[in-house]
Formats: structure tokens, C-alpha cells, sequence
């Protein structure tokens, strides 16, 4: 059986994934400030029909950014999941190629 050697598409992965946790809160987050400030177009930065409206695609738009930096996180964990930490050495050549852009 041939030698395993570190794989460097598990070590990637593992680095986003340590990335996308670290900024998880930050990302979900993004929009939670201007929409409660604007609560619903009653806030205390801007208030009318035209604010109403605009406070309700706000508020929209922040739980799909929150939705989609979750299912981007379990994605990632899933890929992270699916990689052996260790591989051949052809293997991880053959990585080392596919993560330098130079297989397509």
C-alpha cells in the first residue's frame, strides 16, 4: 500500500472552513443593524409608506444573507467531510494542480 502524505484539498478546505466559521456571525449579521434601525419603517431613520416597503425588502434580504452564509457553511463542512486528510502522493500532486488552476 502506498505511503499517505497530508492532503493538501482536505488542508484547504479545513482553512475555509475555519474562515467561513470565523465570519459566520459577521456575514449573518451584515444587515441585522439597518433593518432594526429601521424597524419596519417606523424606525428612527426613515419612516413613510416608501420606507415601509423598503424596510420589508431589508428585512427580506437579511435573513436570505443569513440562510445563505448557513447553507454556505454546511456546504463547505460537507466538502470538508467528504476528503480524506490523507492521500497518495499522486493524489496529492494531483490536488496541488487542481487548487494552482493549472488542471481545468
Amino acid at each position: 500500500m502506498a505511503d499517505k502524505v497530508p492532503s493538501p484539498m482536505w488542508a484547504a478546505l479545513n482553512q475555509l472552513n475555519n474562515d467561513v466559521q470565523r465570519e459566520l456571525a459577521n456575514v449573518a449579521g451584515a444587515l441585522k443593524d439597518a433593518d432594526t434601525r429601521m424597524a419596519g419603517g417606523k424606525g428612527d431613520v426613515w419612516c413613510g409608506p416608501t420606507a415601509r416597503t423598503w424596510a420589508s425588502d431589508l428585512s427580506g434580504a437579511a435573513g436570505d444573507i443569513t440562510k445563505q452564509a448557513n447553507e454556505f457553511a454546511a456546504y463547505v463542512r460537507r466538502e470538508l467531510a467528504g476528503h480524506d486528510k490523507e492521500v497518495t502522493q499522486s493524489e496529492a500532486d494531483l490536488e496541488r494542480r487542481l487548487l494552482s488552476g493549472r488542471m481545468g
